[in-house]
């Protein structure tokens, strides 16, 4: 019997959170698992609860979406966290890598890069490296 790996089992985690989002035009899961692989939160992109959307006005929406990291993240001690690893759909953006950092997190395992203009991979890399964090695209 074929058992899927520590990897597949967080990315495919993600991949179901993020089958909840009601982003149409992008949706992002998220899994943190511990230290020991234990499920600690899941997370999908969306809006504040209460907030209406309008999708289709691109500069709105960017600033009115809830990333699937910090949509994890929140229901998470960073004793939960500690040395934990975080498995996304996407890669993460700046700000989120920053919130990521402050939980204790040394691992992120993402599947798709995000084409855009907003998010630059090398910057990425960059914080990710000075935070400590090693950044793997799997998938």
């Amino acid at each position: 019997m074929n058992r899927m790996s520590w990897d597949e089992y967080g990315l495919e985690l993600a991949l179901t959170a993020a089958k909840r989002s009601e982003d149409p035009y992008l949706k992002v899961g998220a899994c943190i698992l511990r230290s020991d692989r234990s499920v600690v939160s899941l997370g999908y992109n969306g809006a504040p609860s209460s907030v209406e959307i309008i999708w289709n006005d691109r500069d709105a929406r960017r600033g009115s979406v809830i990333h699937a990291e910090i949509n994890a993240l929140r229901y998470c001690l960073p004793s939960d966290t500690r040395d934990g690893y975080l498995y996304i759909t996407h890669h993460p953006c700046a700000e989120c890598l920053k919130v990521i950092a402050s939980y204790g997190i040394k691992k992120i395992i993402f599947k798709d890069l995000i084409n855009n203009d907003v998010y630059d991979l090398e910057s990425i890399k960059f914080l990710a490296r000075l935070y400590g964090i090693s950044l793997e695209q799997k998938g």
